[in-house]
């Protein structure tokens, strides 16, 4: 985010967008099954050293259209993920309109919309681009 936004219109909202990017968001499999099982929250199996890697963010200016944003996950050279903006249910300024209606986003903050399929595995080590 750019600006501070609070129950912003979606025109609000897509001007206050800084930029965009790709971030991968990991979880601790293992821990976040032997939380759940003992019904706690399992935040710390999302909420490590290294969980949530993001990419350079491209100015939006270099963003013309939303959806026709699209991007692959390879690891070790193969394909696990593919994702396209067409795909999304709501379009990135309609998500950031509704997030200020329920808190305030401010210069700073980033946001991840989803997760195309292909989740799985990132074995120690791989290298992913």
């Amino acid at each position: 985010m750019g600006e501070t936004l609070t129950h912003a219109t979606q025109d609000e909202a897509e001007r206050a967008i800084a930029g965009i990017g790709l971030a991968m968001d990991l979880t601790l499999r293992d821990v976040q099954t032997k939380l759940k099982e003992k019904g706690h929250p399992w935040e710390i199996a999302k909420a490590f050293d290294g969980a949530c890697p993001l990419s350079p963010f491209l100015p939006v200016s270099r963003v013309p259209n939303w959806n026709a944003l699209t991007f692959t996950l390879e690891i070790d050279g193969e394909e696990r993920q593919h994702g396209e903006g067409a795909d999304m249910i709501f379009a990135i300024p309609t998500l950031v309109a509704e997030m200020s209606r329920h808190f305030t986003l401010e210069p700073g903050d980033v946001i991840l919309t989803g997760t195309p399929a292909g989740v799985g595995e990132l074995p120690r080590g791989a290298r992913y681009a």
